[in-house]
């Protein structure tokens, strides 16, 4: 997914909100286009590497990867964003049209 098609799907989301409003929250937006996009790629980081390096000498000894530490803080980014917006908006989104499930 690229960042022209996420926010294509979050302005979506906000169909029928108040044009205006609208164009002047559409900076946001786009900033939630682009940190959802960022998820995306740090999961695909997480999928090939992990959350945690384990030594295979002594498995007690594990080294938290700093994806780990950034992953949390990104995704509670973006659903803060959301939320913000949904509620300058006026438009309720449910956890479901936040995308997030595959983040859990």
């Amino acid at each position: 997914m690229d960042i022209d098609q996420e926010y294509t799907r979050i302005k979506a989301l906000f169909a029928g909100a108040d044009e205006k409003q609208l164009a002047l929250l559409d900076g946001e937006i786009m900033e939630a286009a682009r940190i959802r996009v960022e998820l995306d790629d740090m999961h695909k980081v997480v999928r090939k590497s992990g959350l945690i390096k384990i030594d295979p000498d002594n498995p007690q000894r594990q080294k938290e990867l700093p994806v780990c530490r950034l992953l949390p803080k990104v995704r509670a980014n973006y659903t803060n964003i959301i939320f913000k917006l949904s509620k300058a908006l006026g438009i309720n989104v449910d956890d479901e049209d936040l995308g997030m499930g595959d983040y859990e």
